[in-house]
């Protein structure tokens, strides 16, 4: 039996598209999925074709059948071959309206607290719409309205647009999350620290609350330290100063996580109360100091922001809150 002679590609295309109509009709999987699936058998075809140009009809048969039968299989066990869904996050607290798309999904669909962040996944807050979500190491980040945050990893988030806020939660040293906030202006990462990094109009503001940040422009690092917020554009770094309780900060306690004061001592609900709201807790008399240690805080501050909370629980005690100058100074009330 002769084979006659194949003069193009096209004949070799209808072999593999018969052969894949034979395979019978499959489900049909996502847009996301089936792109995937095209651009891989895509590129193995063409580097097949290409290394075997020249043999035989036979051979070419034969690549085209191998080829198909790839697609088929790679079709078919594409739920096998991906890699095991790893959750790198979990939600703690959601505000407005809130949006997740999944690796293997087309489409945004609304986010929930019972379900985890896969890596892959996306992150989308509307207007009005803020998120907390913590690491499975501790470390937590807040998105605020308007912004979109891919986690590409269980170290590394890319921000599209809008503005994260980053705490590692007061740790220090190796104890640190290790996390990089990738975009198109540079690649942020901290050291023990507390800070905000935002895509706008005038490029990427990083400012600085706690610690220490590094941002990657252009190959080097430029280091920014408490106080400070370095606007990157065009590769270009502008420095500015910041206080810890600027109005740049005040949209995170509208999705602060929620604090746990039962059977807290009220100074340790002010020490989360001062470092949430960028200030310093300054006892103005020793009693003021020794009621603040020993006195035990019963109740919970559920949906309060922490600057609300603090006159809210010490309402309930001895003792006066007042602000001033980046400090909450308390005293104990006048008999």
């Amino acid at each position: 039996m002769t084979h006659q002679p194949i003069d193009s590609d096209c004949s070799q295309d209808t072999d593999l598209a018969a052969l894949l109509r034979a395979s019978g009709t499959r489900a049909q999987p996502s847009g996301a999925a089936l792109a995937s699936v095209r651009a891989a058998v895509a590129e193995e075809w063409q580097a097949t074709v290409a290394a075997r140009k020249r043999r035989s009809s036979i051979g070419r048969w034969s690549v085209a059948a191998a080829v198909a039968t790839a697609a088929v299989g790679l079709w078919i066990t594409r739920p096998m071959y991906l890699a095991p869904a790893v959750q790198v996050a979990s939600i703690e607290r959601m505000e407005g309206t809130v949006s997740v798309q999944n690796r293997d999904q087309d489409g945004w669909h609304p986010a929930s607290a019972a379900v985890p962040i896969h890596r892959g996944d996306r992150l989308r807050t509307g207007t009005g719409g803020r998120i907390a979500v913590k690491l499975p190491d501790g470390l937590g980040i807040r998105l605020d309205e308007n912004t979109v945050l891919a986690f590409e990893s269980g170290s590394r988030a890319s921000l599209a647009q809008g503005a994260v806020y980053v705490d590692s939660g007061g740790s220090h040293g190796d104890s640190v999350a290790s996390l990089e906030v990738a975009t198109t202006a540079g690649t942020v990462r901290h050291l023990g620290t507390q800070y905000q990094a935002r895509l706008s109009d005038v490029g990427l503001q990083v400012a600085v609350r706690e610690g220490q940040v590094a941002i990657a422009i252009a190959g080097h690092d430029v280091v920014a330290t408490a106080g400070e917020q370095l606007t990157v554009r065009d590769q270009q770094v502008h420095r500015d100063s910041i206080a810890a309780n600027s109005n740049t900060w005040s949209w995170i306690g509208s999705v602060t996580p929620p604090f746990n004061i039962e059977g807290k001592s009220v100074d340790s609900f002010l020490t989360w109360a001062a470092r949430e709201t960028g200030r310093t807790v300054v006892y103005a008399s020793p009693e003021a100091a020794r009621r603040a240690h020993s006195v035990t805080l019963n109740g919970s501050i559920a949906g309060l922001s922490p600057d609300s909370s603090i006159d809210a629980v010490l309402s309930s005690t001895t003792l006066r809150p007042s602000r001033t100058d980046g400090q909450i100074r308390v005293d104990v009330t006048a008999p």
